[in-house]
C-alpha cells in the first residue's frame, strides 16, 4: 500500500468512526425513547401485587425515578462498562441471557451466510465460465426469490416440505432432546461435537441446523450472485479475462488468482451488509424454526417489556452489525483500493 492509499485508509477509518459515533448515538436514544414510550409501567408488571409505594420503591432504587436526561446518560455509561443490568420478569444478569443464546444465533446466521456465499459465487462463475443458460436462469431464479419472498414466508415452506411432508428433518429446536451436548466449549454444537469426537452429536446438530440455515442463505445467496455477475460483466474484467486467456493461462489461474481477486471487493461489502439482514432474518426464522437463539429472547422481551433487555441487547446487535459492515469496508480496501474508490466516487 503506498502513502497515496495508506492516507485515504486513514481517512476513510477516520470517517467511518465518526459515522459510528453518530449511529451509536441516534440508536441508543432512539431505543431509550421508545422503550419508554410504551403504554404501561414495567416496574409495576414485574411486581406481582403492585402498590403505589412498592413501585415508587422499586423505581428509586433502579434510578428511574431521574430526569430523563440523566436516565439517559447513565444508560450510555453502563452500557460501555458491561453493567446491563437485570431482565425485570427473570431477574438474570442480561449479559449471562445474552451469553446463553447469542452463540445460537451467531451459528445460525454464520452457516446461511456461508452456504449462500458459497451458492452465489459458484452460481455466477459457473454461468459466466461456461456460458450457461441454464445457470443464468437458474440465477434469476435464486435472487428473485431470495430478495422478493419474504424469509417467514421461505422458513414455513421449508418446515412444512422438509420437516411434515418428507421427514427429512426436525421440525424446531437446536438439539436432539434424547441427547446430551457436547461440552460448551465455543458455543457452537457443531464445532463443541466435533472437538469431543462424538460424530453422532454432530449429525444431530447439523441436522437441526440444516433447514434454517437454508432458509437464511437465500438473501446473501441472491445478493452476492447478483453483485458478482455485475462485476464480471464490466467491459474492464472481460478485456482482462481476454487478455488473460491469449496470454496461455488456463481458465483455474484466470478465474482464482485473477478474475475473482479484482471481483472480490464488492462481494466482501455484500456479505457484510447481508450479515445485518441476517441477523434481522433470524428474529422470524428463529420463531418459525423455534430455535433458542437472541431473536426469540429479544421477541419475548420486547411483548413483556423487559426494559433492561431491550434496550441492552437491540443496541448491541445495531452496534454489532455497524462494526461488522464498516470491517468488511476496509477488508474490501484492502483486497482492491481502486475499485471500492471508484465504487465510493459514483
Amino acid at each position: 500500500m503506498n502513502s497515496e492509499h495508506c492516507y485515504q485508509f486513514l481517512k476513510t477509518v477516520g470517517r467511518k468512526l465518526a459515522l459510528f459515533a453518530v449511529i451509536y448515538f441516534l440508536a441508543s436514544m432512539a431505543l431509550f425513547l421508545a422503550i419508554r414510550a410504551i403504554p404501561g409501567d414495567p416496574i409495576a408488571l414485574r411486581l406481582k401485587n403492585p402498590d403505589p409505594v412498592r413501585v415508587a420503591m422499586e423505581r428509586e432504587r433502579l434510578g428511574l425515578d431521574k430526569p430523563v436526561m440523566t436516565q439517559y446518560l447513565l444508560y450510555g455509561k453502563s452500557f460501555w462498562q458491561g453493567d446491563w443490568g437485570r431482565s425485570l420478569l427473570s431477574g438474570r444478569k442480561v449479559r449471562e441471557d445474552v451469553a446463553q443464546f447469542f452463540p445460537a444465533t451467531l451459528e445460525l446466521s454464520l452457516m446461511g451466510l456461508s452456504l449462500g456465499v458459497i451458492v452465489g459465487v459458484l452460481t455466477a462463475v459457473f454461468a459466466e465460465v461456461f456460458h450457461s443458460q441454464s445457470l443464468k436462469r437458474f440465477s434469476f431464479f435464486l435472487g428473485t426469490l431470495g430478495l422478493t419472498v419474504p424469509i417467514f414466508w421461505i422458513g414455513l415452506l421449508g418446515l412444512i416440505v422438509g420437516s411434515l411432508w418428507l421427514g427429512w428433518f426436525p421440525s424446531g429446536g437446536r438439539f436432539d432432546l434424547s441427547l446430551v451436548p457436547p461440552p460448551d466449549v465455543t458455543g457452537s454444537l457443531l464445532i463443541d461435537s466435533l472437538l469431543a469426537g462424538q460424530m453422532g452429536k454432530f449429525m444431530a446438530a447439523a441436522n437441526h441446523l440444516a433447514l434454517p440455515a437454508i432458509c437464511l442463505s437465500l438473501y446473501p445467496a441472491a445478493q452476492v450472485c447478483s453483485v458478482l455477475q455485475a462485476r464480471l460483466q464490466d467491459p474492464k474484467i472481460q478485456v482482462l479475462q481476454t487478455a488473460l486467456r491469449a496470454r496461455g493461462f488456463g481458465p483455474a489461474r484466470v478465474w482464482l488468482r485473477h478474475l475473482l481477486k479484482v471481483g472480490s471487493a464488492p462481494v466482501v461489502t455484500v456479505v457484510g451488509t447481508s450479515f445485518g439482514a441476517l441477523l434481522g432474518g433470524a428474529v422470524l426464522t428463529e420463531t418459525v424454526f423455534s430455535w433458542p437463539g437472541i431473536g426469540r429472547y429479544m421477541v419475548g422481551a420486547v411483548l413483556d417489556r423487559d426494559l433492561y433487555v431491550v434496550q441492552n441487547v437491540l443496541l448491541l446487535v445495531t452496534l454489532l452489525v455497524v462494526g461488522v459492515v464498516f470491517l468488511t469496508d476496509f477488508l474490501a480496501y484492502l483486497i482492491n483500493p481502486t475499485a471500492v474508490k471508484s465504487e465510493e466516487d459514483r
